[in-house]
């Protein structure tokens, strides 16, 4: 074999071995990042998972407590009603002074189960928020996967 010959075959070889070297290279970094990729989604669809879960509990808490609130509410308008019931004579001092202090607890439960009513629809729509975050990123999760060929669509 020439000399030229042979130094066009190892300088060909030399070629072929760098640019098979160079491909595995690339491919290795991006299995890598796609490796990366799905470890970030994963860790952000769990964070979401407990976000979204924290706030439904949050929430349960929430209407339980408006809900008792709302009992309390009830019980008192019952209380004002028995005694605005009371015949035409009218109600006794003592009575009057129970009364009016019912009426001001009454009056003032209803604002607070108002306020609570408001933040409870505030804190819903946060909650409706989150559970929409985590859906997309578990959207997001499963398009990677499907377009790493490691789960099918």
């Amino acid at each position: 074999m020439k000399p030229v010959a042979r130094k066009a075959l190892v300088t060909l070889t030399v070629i072929v071995t760098v640019t098979l070297v160079f491909m595995s290279l690339d491919r290795i970094l991006e299995r890598q990042r796609i490796k990366n990729q799905i470890n970030a989604l994963r860790n952000a669809v769990n964070r979401s998972r407990i976000t979204a879960d924290r706030c439904r509990e949050r929430l349960q808490t929430s209407q339980g407590a408006l809900l008792e609130l709302g009992i309390v509410i009830d019980s008192l308008k019952g209380i004002i009603e028995r005694y605005e019931a009371i015949p035409a004579r009218g109600a006794s001092a003592i009575n009057y002074q129970t009364y009016r202090l019912v009426l001001e607890e009454h009056n003032d439960s209803v604002g607070i189960w108002e306020g609570r009513e408001q933040r409870l629809r505030t804190a819903e729509q946060a909650c409706r928020a989150a559970i929409t975050d985590h859906n997309k990123l578990a959207d997001s999760l499963q398009h990677v996967l499907s377009e790493a060929g490691i789960i099918a669509h």
